[in-house]
């Protein structure tokens, strides 16, 4: 027998308590039922006890009508699939509603309750199938992402390991304010540094510390953010993610209250990469924000004091421990650099290993070509 938990979580809003009550009555047992009054105790129960697969909601109601109530809630959830209950006096407004693809189906009171069971089903059904699309479509995001970030790692170590600070510190920062968009950006911070794959191994350096180069790399470099971004353009659901990704760098200060919650994202990167900046030179963290503090109208206000406030970089780490290179699994975060006979630096201590960086580290051991058979690693708490 099922649990309440497991089962398909509904929610019925009407302003009519005897009607709620019949609700509970013939589908309460085979639903995670939750019922409310009003659209505002809906909006509130959504936040308490939500996410629903389904949400039925009557359209006339005080107020709120069904309408605004379910217009709010796919501003929090896009997922959810939405039914609406209407009388015949109002029937012709509910259509330019669902007209607007709002809602997955308009039914008229009263409904039997076998009709509404076999909509809710229905419904159900629909949910199902965007989780599904859903998470294919993540596992495929995911995947084509890991991909360029091991690219990233495995060519261009120092600059991964600096991509891979910038992202912790950046994504903690937004989480002290609170910011939505927590994983575009973490993907804008990684990969605002795949520019440097274009650039010389010669003048990398050079090009991150604005040193003089040659007047050809002064091109490339003023159009990483660009490059990035066309690099991405053809992958789904990262257009706001370019869009991040090209505005890194902007003065804050400039927008003058035109600011979107791409320009504050990439603010904050913008801030955690001049912090990382200062760091790896070896000042210390009062020094660092001596010298930001004087800039700071160049930052999202309110970003460098939660930059202050955040953790260390590297998150909470396990006890250090001595393994095998073939050993080595994701998530574990080396203490040493892995050098290949060489000279070229294969991975920088402080590299949080990936899936795919495992299997390059396994080819370069079983080829003889790494020095160290075995490595310092923490595992990351």
């Amino acid at each position: 027998m099922c649990t309440s938990l497991e089962m398909p979580k509904v929610l019925f809003v009407d302003d009519e308590v005897s009607i709620l009550k019949a609700f509970r009555l013939n589908l309460g047992r085979s639903l995670n039922l939750h019922t409310a009054k009003s659209g505002r105790d809906a909006l509130q129960l959504v936040e308490e006890e939500g996410p629903f697969d389904v949400i039925v909601s009557d359209f006339s109601m005080p107020g709120m009508n069904g309408d605004q109530f379910l217009e709010k809630v796919r501003e929090q959830d896009k997922e959810v699939v939405t039914i609406l209950l209407t009388g015949q006096a109002n029937f012709d407004d509910v259509c330019e509603v669902v007209r607007r693809g709002k809602i997955f189906r308009l039914l008229a009171k009263p409904c039997t309750p076998n009709n509404l069971a076999k909509n809710i089903e229905d419904a159900l059904r629909q949910h199902r199938l965007i989780k599904s699309e859903k998470e294919l479509l993540e596992q495929t995001l995911n995947g084509t992402l890991d991909a360029l970030s091991s690219l990233l790692a495995a060519s261009k170590p120092k600059i991964f390991r600096r991509a891979e600070r910038v992202e912790a510190l950046a994504k903690e920062t937004a989480r002290q304010m609170k910011l939505p968009g927590g994983w575009r950006l973490g993907i804008a911070a990684k990969f605002s540094y795949l520019g440097y794959l274009t650039i010389p191994d010669e003048f990398q350096e050079k090009a991150y510390w604005g040193e003089q180069v040659p007047e050809n790399l002064k091109v490339i470099i003023d159009g990483i953010p660009e490059f990035v971004s066309g690099l991405l353009k053809d992958i789904p659901r990262l257009d706001r993610v370019r869009k991040i990704i090209e505005l890194v760098g902007q003065n804050y200060e400039s927008l003058e209250g035109r600011a979107s919650e791409e320009d504050d994202l990439a603010s904050i990167i913008h801030l955690c990469r001049d912090f990382d900046a200062w760091e790896e030179q070896g000042y210390s963290k009062s020094e660092i924000f001596e010298h930001l503090r004087l800039q700071e109208n160049n930052y999202l206000p309110g970003s460098l004091d939660a930059l202050a406030s955040t953790r260390d970089l590297d998150g909470g780490m396990g006890d250090s421990k001595r393994v095998k290179l073939i050993d080595l699994v994701p998530g574990n975060r080396i203490l040493e650099d892995i050098v290949l006979p060489d000279g070229k630096m294969l991975a920088q201590a402080g590299t949080r290993i990936s899936l795919a960086f495992v299997q390059t580290l396994k080819s370069y051991s079983e080829s003889g070509s790494v020095i160290k058979l075995q490595i310092d690693v923490a595992a990351v708490c």
